[in-house]
């Protein structure tokens, strides 16, 4: 029996969706862009319009609603279900615009380098 292609050679890979990703695929691609900057060799792992359409892709989610669950529930549960999604949200947006606003000494230092230590890229310099 010969061997099954791999799914990104199949004809039919392009029409299937993408994997989703979690958490640790994030952190992991974003150390990865991180350590592109201490040594650029090859493709940038990120490019600052992906960070730009996942900080978009955010801003545009809404908060969950319950669903099929919902008959189910008692008003008080589906305003509370509601209640904790927003609250969620505001929280997710909150970091957000706390770690777009930050000055550098309000960060942590393992979060950024400081500006002389850093190499810049094209589009650093271009947008500081």
């Amino acid at each position: 029996m010969p061997p099954a292609d791999p799914p990104a050679a199949h004809p039919s890979a392009e029409h299937r969706p993408r994997r989703p990703i979690g958490g640790d695929e994030i952190r992991e691609l974003i150390d990865r862009d991180e350590a592109y900057d201490e040594n650029p060799y090859g493709e940038p792992p990120l490019l600052v319009a992906r960070y730009r359409a996942s900080l978009r892709a955010v801003l545009a989610t809404e908060p969950a609603e319950p669903g099929l669950f919902e008959r189910a529930w008692s008003q008080r549960e589906r305003d509370a279900y509601r209640a904790g999604g927003q609250a969620t949200h505001r929280v997710i947006v909150g970091a957000m615009a706390a770690a777009l606003t930050a000055t550098l000494a309000d960060r942590a230092p393992a979060d950024r380098a400081p500006a002389a230590a850093r190499p810049t890229r094209p589009c650093d310099e271009a947008h500081p």
